[in-house]
């Protein structure tokens, strides 16, 4: 019986698993599996962490007929497990007084079947554990006990790997999943059997409720890469962050948000949502991951409340999408004009309420956060946040405005993607109201709508202020790939170079990292949500800087570029 890895605690216990008392009722629940075990045939899988000195261990046991036939350890972590998790000192653990050998990279002979048993992670080395084990040995089982995070398009990657992995042989994978922690992201709960290249047996298409197990019967290294120039790159991707399979990446996305959202909920007994519906490209894909959780959970429509809250500078194009948007899914929208509580508030402050600059923005912003948080408390509701992963990266929120609520469905997706999503659903969609509004949505120019200016049209345009969006992620990706200024530089001239000439190019990258560097203060206080990619600005598992960091290196290497 294969059971996920750390199955005894669950995989996001983060500083939980140095916790003497949660250690110690682990111990106490893989003696009782054992004594379990005594009478009944069948080889068990148990994860747990083991404390050994000051060390913590992932370690998985193998029990059969009451006793601990071996170990298995960790050693290849995720970024946020190399804090929690230690390596032993010995080929062997002390487990409760009893020394257990480990087996790492090699095997256990059990009734003539040779088995190996590689932890998570451990599959994603160059050379793979399994792979090491069947070197010099003729290995009949391997065994991945894993706690996979789930990325869009993840499940193909895992399906193709197993494939590859269990070539004359069987491979049995098992990854935790619902109950799990939605804080930063949302586990696969994968299961699957494979044998001599082919998968046997798995539960991808059934996973409402995906913490199962099995129960069975008898990279290349680009270090040292340099670009000379432009050319030598040939095509390059505009989107490298976009799967080409848009029906599967739209449904991934889908999947991933809304299961994170219904875990959050159950979690905190919650049954309502709150949402600033602006009618801008944000909150719409906010309300629709919304929409699909409550499907899933059976709500009634009625428990997702709606808000609507303008201001100075409110257009009348996106008011009114707000509330065909409402509309076209059967939800009232509740409308709350601000304008008097932010000119009274600005009045206390000693501003004239005539000078448009940043504290005439943010106090609108904050106004409309502390609506949503005080209705909020009103209403039992999770206020919904709508902030991306672009507006993360250049910090283009307003920090305790918008850039605060209690779960944040869309943090880990680019503004590209965002349209890319939308514009899926405009192709699908047999709503026509939906359809209509959402083709709409995608044509209303981006903007914070901050600014008095005309509510006829949208004057105040985000592009305009922080550079094309398409550049922005461009950047955000390769900058997360631990890509130079000048490999970005030169890969952003081979993809654009039909839309942005060198010039443009090199003013934006200056504008990214200014804002990527002065804006960590906001990302260090993020709040949760799911992880739709492998690298974010997540303050607990992302890509972290110092919030008082200069660009004063980034600026002087711009500056050497050639246009």
């Amino acid at each position: 019986m294969l059971l996920p890895e750390l199955c005894l605690t669950g995989a996001s216990l983060y500083d939980g698993y140095k916790n003497d008392d949660i250690l110690s009722s682990c111990l106490d629940s893989l003696f009782d599996l054992k004594k379990f075990s005594e009478n009944i045939d069948t080889l068990f899988s148990v994860g747990l962490p083991i404390k050994e000195g000051n060390r913590i261990i992932d370690m998985v046991f193998l029990l059969k007929e009451g006793e601990i036939c071996g170990g298995f350890f960790k050693d290849n972590f995720k970024d946020h497990e190399k804090y929690m998790f230690d390596l032993p000192e010995n080929d062997f653990v002390r487990v409760n007084g009893e020394y257990i050998r480990i087996y790492n990279k090699s095997f256990l002979e059990i009734e003539g079947v040779k088995i190996s048993l590689s932890v998570g992670e451990n599959e994603d080395k160059i050379i793979p554990d399994s792979l090491s084990a069947r070197s010099n040995n003729d290995i009949d089982i391997i065994l991945n006990p894993s706690a996979k995070i789930r990325y869009i398009a993840s499940r193909e990657k895992i399906e193709n790997k197993i494939k590859f992995l269990s070539q004359n042989m069987t491979y049995l994978f098992s990854s935790t999943g619902l109950g799990e922690s939605s804080t930063d992201f949302v586990y696969e709960g994968l299961n699957i059997i494979a044998q001599n290249g082919r998968i046997i047996k798995s539960n991808r298409d059934e996973l409402s409720d995906y913490n199962g197990f099995f129960e069975v019967n008898r990279n290349i290294s680009t270090e040292g890469f340099h670009l000379n120039n432009a050319s030598d790159l040939g095509q390059i991707n505009k989107y490298p962050y976009i799967s080409t399979d848009k029906e599967k990446y739209v449904e991934d996305a889908f999947e991933i948000a809304s299961n994170a959202l219904i875990q959050r909920m159950e979690a905190i007994s919650c049954k309502k949502v709150i949402l600033g519906l602006s009618g801008g490209l944000d909150s719409t894909m906010a309300l629709l991951f919304i929409v699909k959780a409550f499907e899933k959970m059976n709500l009634p429509k009625e428990n997702i409340l709606l808000y609507t809250m303008p201001a100075f500078g409110t257009s009348k194009r996106t008011k009114s999408n707000a509330y065909k948007l409402a509309e076209a899914f059967g939800i009232k929208l509740n409308e709350i004009v601000i304008k008097d509580a932010v000119n009274i508030h600005l009045k206390d402050i000693g501003h004239d309420g005539k000078i448009q600059d940043i504290a005439y923005e943010n106090a609108q912003a904050r106004e409309r956060t502390q609506i949503l948080f005080d209705k909020g408390n009103m209403e039992n509701a999770l206020v919904i946040g709508t902030g991306d992963k672009s507006e993360i990266s250049q910090g283009f929120a307003t920090y305790n405005g918008d850039h605060m609520s209690s779960y944040a469905v869309n943090a880990s997706l680019t503004k590209t993607e965002l349209r890319y999503i939308v514009g899926y659903l405009v192709e699908k969609t047999e709503n026509e109201k939906l359809k209509e509004v959402l083709d709409d949505i995608l044509k209303t120019p981006i903007s914070p709508e901050l600014k008095n200016e005309s509510e006829d049209k949208i004057s105040q345009k985000t592009e305009d202020i922080i550079g094309p969006y398409e550049l922005i992620d461009f950047f955000t990706y390769e900058f997360l790939e631990n890509s130079s200024i000048e490999e970005i530089y030169q890969k952003a001239q081979a993809a654009f170079k039909d839309d942005y000439d060198s010039k443009t190019i090199k003013k934006w990258l200056k504008s990214f990292y200014k804002r990527l560097t002065s804006s960590q203060f906001k990302r260090s206080v993020s709040v949760d949500g799911p992880a739709m990619s492998e690298k974010s600005f997540s303050p607990r598992r992302g890509y972290l800087l110092p919030s008082d960091m200069s660009s004063e290196i980034f600026m002087e290497r711009i500056e050497k570029l050639d246009d």
